[in-house]
């Protein structure tokens, strides 16, 4: 998992199943992009979620935590930077190169 300044990858960026996805977020991560965990949530039956010093999108109410919080991105759309296994050759000298 995860910890808070790790350097991560966007592995997936598809947002395309969540048509009204801009009522919720102002900014979304980009596919190979590099971001840094600012923040880390456990939201109960959906696993972690993680906020970016990259980006920032104003608080909602989210039901699941009771309260109006930031809104998260789910951890599976990222990877480190340093997992070979999730981050292609590629994309890990495109980031260092």
């Amino acid at each position: 998992m995860f910890n808070i300044s790790d350097r991560i990858v966007c592995i997936n960026a598809d947002f395309s199943m969540y048509p009204n996805i801009f009522e919720i977020y102002q900014q979304l991560p980009k596919l190979q992009e590099v971001y840094t965990v600012r923040e880390k949530q456990f939201v109960d039956g959906q696993g972690y979620r993680l906020l970016l010093e990259e980006i920032a999108n104003a608080p909602i109410y989210i039901d699941a935590v009771k309260g109006k919080v930031e809104p998260g991105f789910n951890a599976s759309r990222f990877a480190l930077l340093s997992d070979p296994i999730k981050v292609s050759r590629e994309e890990y000298e495109e980031v260092y190169a």
